[in-house]
Formats: C-alpha cells, structure tokens, sequence
C-alpha cells in the first residue's frame, strides 16, 4: 500500500511473442515516459511467451539505456493468459502498487502513464483505461482508419466504463492479487484480459476512462485487410458471448449483448447495398 505523499510504484507488463521489432520500439517509447502531476517509481516487467527466449536480447540491449529496472521472465507454454500472469506475479514480487499493461505492437507517449496515475488519483478508480490509436503504415486505404476493431475511442475522462482490456490500462495492484488473474482458457482465443475486467467491474470494481492517455498501436500490412477486419470483429462478438457465460451465473448479461447484437446488425444490413456506390468503409 502506498504511503501518504509516497510515490506510488507502477509496473509496467509487457506480454510479447516474436515481435522484437515492436518490442524494442515500445521500450524505447517508456523510456521516454515524463512525469508532470503524479512522479512513480516505475519497473518493467517483460513476459516472453516464446519457449526458445527470442526477446531476452532485446530486453538485455535495452536494460541498459532504460532509466527503469526491467524485469525478463520467459513463459514457454503458448498462453497469452499465462504470459500476462507470470508478468504480473513478477510485479507483485517487485511490490507493485499498481499495474499498467501495454502491447509490444504498441508505443506510448511520453506523458501515457502520468495521464494514468492522474485519473486514478482524481477517481479512486481500481481501474484506468487509456486511449488507444490506430497508427497505419503509408499506402494503407484511408477508410480501414474507420473501423472500430482497431485502437479503443473513449468518452471524456473519468467516465465509468463496463470493461476495460490489456491494451492500455492500469490496474491497482490489489485486483490482481494471487498472481494469475487472467484465465489460461482463454489464452488462445483471447478475451481473458475481457473476462477479467467484466468479473471485476460485476464485483464492484470502478473503470473509469483516460483518453488523454495514448498508446498507439502499430498495425502492420497484414491486418489492415479486409479479411482481418471481418475476423477480428467475428472473434470479438465470439468471445464477447464466451465472457458472459464464464462469468458468475448471478452476474451474466447475455440478453444484453444479444439484443446490442441484433441492433447493430439491423442498422448494418440495409446499408451494405450503399457499399457498391460509396466503398468498403
């Protein structure tokens, strides 16, 4: 627990998987970090989910310019959920007050953590979720920039929010406690950061929103495709039903979901003619 006038200690839990590209221009960009309102104590605990251990020399050439100890611990089994909880055990261990979770195909910018320690302050929040931004690489068709299943928009600061994901966000560190938060079910399918959240947020848990947060997410060629906008949005209404029923019978909102479903698809329909005179988007 975090004294009075203390800085609080932040965590920052990196899952990555043969991205060493990505990686390094994510620790780079948390080098970066500054601090204007809330001054922390940060460590950076990278997970590698690759049994053959293909990010420890990113990790070992960035220890040494990073201004914050990182932490390498290697998780071989393939699990995105048993990444994610070898990374947060290693937080705890480290004595994390909080939690903060960003994707190695992710950068942040330089005030993304001050912006979150701040809403969590102003809040009281268990949880903060950040602002997440598409970043296309040139030649990318101006309308996939419109489609939601890349970045995550949110309303004004401070607002409570029903779920959050690992993309951006931060968590205080007693939500987590135990060290395996996050379901190993759901570690190949994803969604196990979703199911969290929503059991948390049912419990009681507050989420509030911190769009000035930024973290941009780098999307390569290969996902910004028309097949990977109609997969991922497949998966995600998928794994949305999935959530509900693992959660708490007493705490289950599928009815819901379904008639959100039903709504979008009947406002989607009858504008997929308009698709031939005004394109893709």
């Amino acid at each position: 627990m975090t004294l009075p006038g203390a800085m609080p200690r932040v965590a920052v839990c990196i899952a990555t998987f043969r991205r060493p590209e990505g990686l390094s221009a994510l620790l780079a960009s948390l080098g970066a970090l500054a601090f204007s309102r809330r001054a922390a104590e940060v460590v950076v605990v990278a997970a590698d989910n690759d049994a053959r251990e293909s990010a420890r020399g990113v990790c070992r050439e960035a220890a040494g310019s990073l201004p914050w100890p990182l932490h390498y611990v290697v998780e071989a089994e393939r699990n995105i959920a048993g990444a994610r909880n070898r990374a947060v055990a290693r937080a705890l261990e480290a004595g994390a007050d909080f939690v903060a979770f960003v994707d190695d195909d992710e950068t942040v910018s330089p005030e993304w953590l001050d912006e979150l320690l701040d809403a969590q302050a102003a809040s009281g929040a268990d949880v903060v979720q950040g602002r997440v931004v598409p970043c296309f690489q040139p030649g990318t068709p101006a309308w996939l920039s419109g489609a939601w299943v890349y970045g995550v928009s949110l309303p004004a600061r401070g607002t409570r929010l029903p779920v959050a994901s690992t993309n951006n966000v931060l968590v205080r560190a007693g939500l987590l406690a135990g060290g395996r938060p996050f379901d190993p079910a759901f570690g190949l399918s994803g969604g196990e950061d979703s199911l969290f959240f929503l059991r948390a947020a049912r419990e009681g848990a507050l989420i509030v929103s911190a769009p000035a947060a930024v973290a941009c997410e780098h999307v390569s060629p290969a996902r910004a495709r028309v097949g990977w906008v109609l997969r991922r949005a497949f998966r995600g209404g998928n794994t949305a039903l999935h959530c509900e029923y693992a959660l708490p019978r007493s705490t289950r909102a599928p009815a819901g979901r379904l008639a959100r479903a039903t709504l979008r698809m009947g406002a989607s329909v009858p504008l997929l003619p308009l698709s031939v005179l005004r394109g893709r988007g």
